[in-house]
C-alpha cells in the first residue's frame, strides 16, 4: 500500500492508504473529501476534481492542458480522475463547503435516491413538508450508473464505500427528522447498491434484475424498515413505478405518457388503466448540468434561464458561477430561434442586428468553439454534444413507444414531465429543441417530482402498494438500445429538430 498524505485548506491532513494504479478520484471518495461536488465521470470535461500535488507532479495530460491554464500546471495542478497513485506523496485539495442536509420533523421519511440528486420529504400529523435535496455523495466516483457500477465491480470495499456512502444520508435523515417509518425510490442500480444484491446483472449483458422490489425490507440496522415500490426493469426503477402510482391518483385521460428525463430517460405509455408500455435510453448526466465545461447543479449564481433584450442575453444571478441543465436548455433554444446555433448543433453567424450582435460572443477556446456569457462562463460545442445526444435518445424512445402501442403522436392525450429536466425546462424550450413533436405543446403537463409523490403516497396508503404490487404484470418493456436499428435511428435524431 501506498501513503497519500491529503490537505485541505481548515481541516486536518488525512493520511490515506492507496492501492498501486488507484484512481484518485476514487481516493478522494474513499476518504469522504470529494463526496457532495458533482462530478463527470471521469471524462475530465468538468475540472472540478482538480488536485495539487506538493512534490514531483506527473506530466500533465490532455485533459489537464484542456482544463486548467499554464500557470496551474506550473503549480502542480492536475485533474484527479485523469492520475492514478503510483507511489507515496502529498497533495492539496481545493476548500468547499460540504453538503448540508436541510429538512423538518416527521412521522414518515419518503426518500428518492437519484443519480444525481437525494431529495426527500417529511410527513407529519400536520401535513407534508417541502422537498428537500442534497447532492448524491456517489457523485464522487462518476456521475451515471454505469461509472458506479464499474466501481462497486472493482472490489468488495468499493462496493461497501459506495452503499455506505448512501446509508450514511438516510441514516442521518431519520435522526433528524426523528421519522419511524421509511420509504424509498430510486433506479434499479441505486436500489441494488443500497441493498448490496448482486450488480453484475445491471452492468452486463444480458441484463437482469436482481431484485424484484415492491417489498418492505431491512436496509441497516440503524434504520426502519424501508418500503420500496416495484422494479419493472433492469434500467425502469421503483422511481418510475412510484410516479405512475402519483399520476393514478389524478384521474388521468388515456393515453398518457410519463416522460421522466434525468441521467436516464424513462418513459411509460398507458394505454389505459390495465396496460402499460415502457422503454429507457441513457441521456447522460449534462441533462443536469453535470459535466459540462461550465456545468452546475442548480443553485445561486448558476443560469437557469436566459432571456433576450434590447442589449442581447439577459439573466438573473450575475456573476455566473455555471449553467444548469435547465439553463443550458434554454440558451440552446434561444440560440436555435435567432439563428445562432444550427441544427447539427454548431454555431453559425447570424443574419439579424440583435442575433448578430450575441454571435459576435462566439471566439475559439482551447476547448474549441465557444461562446462567451461572462468571463469564465460560456457554452462549448462539445457541450451542445452531449445535448443532442440527450435529445436523439429521447426521440427514438418517444417515437418507438407510440410505434408500439399502435398510435400516432396525435393520439397521445397527456404528456407528464417529469425528471431533472422535465421538472424545470420551459416545455417550449424542449419543443424548439426536438425533444418533443410541436404536436404535444398543447398537451404537455409539468408533473413535478412524480417519483417523490408516489413514494409518500405508498408510504401512507395501502391500496397505492396494492395497486403497485399489480404494476409489474401490466408493463411490456421494450429493450430499446438492444435493437438492430437503434444506431441508426439514433445517428438520424441527432439535430436539434423533431425527427
Amino acid at each position: 500500500m501506498l501513503k497519500v498524505v491529503i490537505h485541505q485548506a481548515g481541516a486536518i491532513a488525512v493520511a490515506a492508504q492507496a492501492k498501486p494504479g488507484q484512481s484518485f478520484l476514487h481516493l478522494l471518495f474513499e476518504t469522504g473529501i470529494s463526496q457532495g461536488r458533482e462530478l463527470c465521470a471521469g471524462t475530465g470535461l468538468c475540472g472540478k476534481c482538480r488536485i495539487r500535488f506538493l512534490d514531483s507532479p506527473p506530466a500533465p495530460c490532455a485533459d489537464d492542458q484542456s482544463r486548467l491554464d499554464v500557470e496551474e500546471l506550473e503549480q502542480g495542478w492536475r485533474l484527479a480522475c485523469k492520475h492514478v497513485v503510483l507511489e507515496s506523496c502529498g497533495i492539496e485539495v481545493p476548500d468547499f463547503a460540504p453538503a448540508t442536509l436541510a429538512g423538518s420533523r416527521g412521522e414518515s421519511l419518503a426518500v428518492d435516491i437519484g443519480t444525481t440528486r437525494i431529495k426527500w420529504s417529511l410527513s407529519s400529523k400536520a401535513g407534508h413538508s417541502p422537498e428537500f435535496a442534497t447532492i448524491n455523495p456517489q457523485m464522487g466516483v462518476g456521475s451515471e450508473v454505469m461509472s458506479r457500477l464499474r466501481y462497486a465491480l472493482s472490489s468488495d470495499s468499493a462496493r461497501a464505500h459506495l452503499r455506505q456512502s448512501v446509508i450514511r444520508v438516510l441514516g442521518d435523515l431519520v435522526r433528524r427528522s426523528g421519522a419511524v417509518s421509511l420509504a424509498v425510490c430510486g433506479n434499479s442500480t441505486m436500489i441494488a447498491t443500497l441493498l448490496d444484491v448482486p450488480l453484475g446483472g445491471l452492468a452486463y449483458a444480458p441484463y437482469s434484475l436482481p431484485w424484484q422490489g415492491g417489498e418492505t425490507v431491512s436496509i441497516d440496522g440503524d434504520l426502519p424498515a424501508a418500503y420500496i415500490p416495484p422494479l419493472l426493469s433492469p434500467f425502469i426503477g421503483a422511481d418510475i413505478s412510484a410516479g405512475l402510482a402519483h399520476i393514478s391518483t389524478l384521474e388521468p385521460e388515456y393515453p398518457f405518457l410519463l416522460a421522466d428525463l434525468g441521467t436516464n430517460g424513462e418513459f411509460v405509455l398507458a394505454l389505459d388503466v390495465e396496460h402499460f408500455f415502457a422503454c429507457s435510453v441513457p441521456m447522460g448526466p449534462a441533462i443536469e448540468g453535470v459535466g459540462l465545461c461550465c456545468g452546475a447543479t442548480a443553485g445561486e449564481r448558476v443560469l437557469s434561464r436566459v432571456a433576450l433584450g434590447p442589449s442581447g442575453l439577459q439573466w438573473v444571478g450575475t456573476p455566473l458561477s455555471g449553467i444548469s441543465g435547465t439553463g443550458y436548455a434554454s440558451i440552446l433554444a434561444l440560440l436555435r430561434r435567432l439563428g445562432v446555433l444550427d441544427e447539427a448543433g454548431h454555431f453559425q453567424a447570424a443574419t439579424m442586428p440583435l442575433a448578430r450582435k450575441i454571435s459576435e460572443r462566439i471566439r475559439t477556446h482551447r476547448l474549441g468553439r465557444i461562446l462567451d456569457l461572462e468571463p469564465g462562463v460560456f457554452v462549448a460545442e462539445r457541450d451542445i454534444e452531449e445535448f443532442l445526444k440527450a435529445k436523439a435518445g429521447v426521440n427514438v424512445a418517444l417515437r418507438s413507444l407510440v410505434r408500439r402501442a399502435g398510435l400516432l403522436e396525435g393520439d397521445v392525450a397527456r404528456i407528464y414531465l417529469a425528471g431533472a429536466l422535465g421538472e424545470h425546462a420551459d416545455p417550449s424550450d424542449l419543443i424548439t429543441l426536438g425533444f418533443l413533436p410541436e404536436a404535444w405543446r398543447e398537451k404537455i403537463e409539468v408533473a413535478g417530482n412524480t417519483a417523490l409523490a408516489g413514494t409518500v403516497l405508498a408510504l401512507e396508503r395501502e391500496d397505492i402498494r396494492a395497486w403497485l404490487a399489480c404494476l409489474p404484470g401490466r408493463v411490456v418493456v421494450e429493450g430499446l438500445v438492444e435493437r438492430e436499428d437503434f444506431g441508426s435511428a439514433f445517428m438520424q435524431a441527432m439535430r436539434f429538430a423533431w425527427v
